[in-house]
């Protein structure tokens, strides 16, 4: 893996607190979630860029989101149950849909028929039970007219793309509380997601490091990762596998070297599936879940464990099924 290529990516200075890297040790089992406009009909969360599908088409799909059956105060009241201490939502993905209520855009929850701030809710149910708060975050936007599309051409106005994109992460910063963490994705150095991936990234110039600075300034204790696949850079506080444990690559991309930073392994509920597909039934069993958490904690590492809620709001029921069979203890 050649590190040196890409940390001149991140010039950050800051760091999370020494209170951060305590909780994220403490943290060892969490629940990630991948919810929002592709959960309407049970897409793939790459269903917009898979499709080819247009902005404004997929823009409407907005009208229909109203997952009238969520209800944050039970979703952690499961996870809560099932043993977990943090929880990590999708705020953005790569379509552009937030789930929370921004100054900056209309593509939201709020101007959607549900009406509501999701992030708030699910905030406030965490706060209320000591779970840890970890926010996923897109860096790429197919929605945004100054970012690249499902195409993945350079972006016409990538300066301006970038202040909309602080902007947004000021606004998570500010507006929730307490946040133990940041995930981002859709920078991907190590893992091509098109064939011209490493062109977009070279020539568009990720601000890291302000990214960084500005978080562990406004949030001293956030950990913060990216899901890059490669060592983590200045500022990132955590080393992230996807779908592996630490120090393997069974799924063909991620870094096998560990790094000296904190370790966390991203599993998936549905076998390399994120979100809501209801017409497939290839989950990971309680057993295999309760196996990868053991690994990962002889191997000192933290694991989130990702569920796909339904169209509806819901905990997909073989999901909760599984957390419900799993007997980790909490804390």
């Amino acid at each position: 893996m050649n590190f040196e290529k890409w940390s001149h990516c991140s010039k950050a200075r800051l760091q999370a607190s020494p209170a951060g890297y305590s909780r994220f040790r403490a943290d060892t089992f969490g629940i990630s979630v991948h919810f929002g406009l592709y959960s309407i009909d049970g897409q793939k969360e790459w269903h917009q860029c898979l499709q080819k599908i247009p902005r404004d088409t997929y823009a409407e799909r907005m009208f229909f989101f109203n997952p009238v059956k969520f209800n944050a105060n039970e979703w952690l009241d499961l996870f809560v149950e099932s043993g977990a201490t943090a929880f990590m939502v999708t705020t953005k993905h790569h379509d552009g849909f937030c789930l929370f209520d921004s100054e900056l855009t209309d593509f939201s929850s709020m101007h959607s028929p549900f009406g509501r701030d999701i992030i708030a809710e699910l905030a406030e149910a965490c706060h209320r039970r000591d779970v840890a708060l970890h926010l996923y975050h897109s860096l790429i936007d197919w929605h945004h007219p100054a970012m690249s599309s499902v195409d993945f051409e350079p972006a016409s106005d990538f300066p301006a793309y970038c202040r909309y994109m602080l902007g947004q992460i000021e606004e998570l910063c500010k507006n929730y509380g307490k946040v133990s963490g940041f995930l981002f994705d859709g920078w991907w150095p190590a893992a091509k997601a098109t064939t011209d991936q490493n062109d977009v990234v070279a020539q568009d110039n990720w601000p890291l490091t302000e990214i960084y600075d500005l978080i562990h300034g406004l949030q001293p204790d956030t950990m913060i990762t990216n899901n890059h696949h490669i060592l983590p850079l200045a500022g990132e506080d955590y080393q992230a596998w996807e779908m592996d444990l630490p120090g393997e690559n069974t799924a063909g991309f991620n870094c096998t070297t560990i790094g000296d930073k904190e370790k966390m392994a991203w599993i998936t509920a549905l076998i390399n599936g994120w979100s809501w597909q209801p017409e497939r039934n290839d989950y990971h069993t309680a057993a295999q879940i309760s196996e990868y958490y053991r690994k990962c904690r002889s191997l000192d590492a933290s694991i989130f464990f990702n569920l796909g809620p339904m169209g509806d709001g819901r905990i997909n029921p073989v999901e909760s099924a599984l957390l419900k069979q799993l007997g980790i203890k909490r804390g």
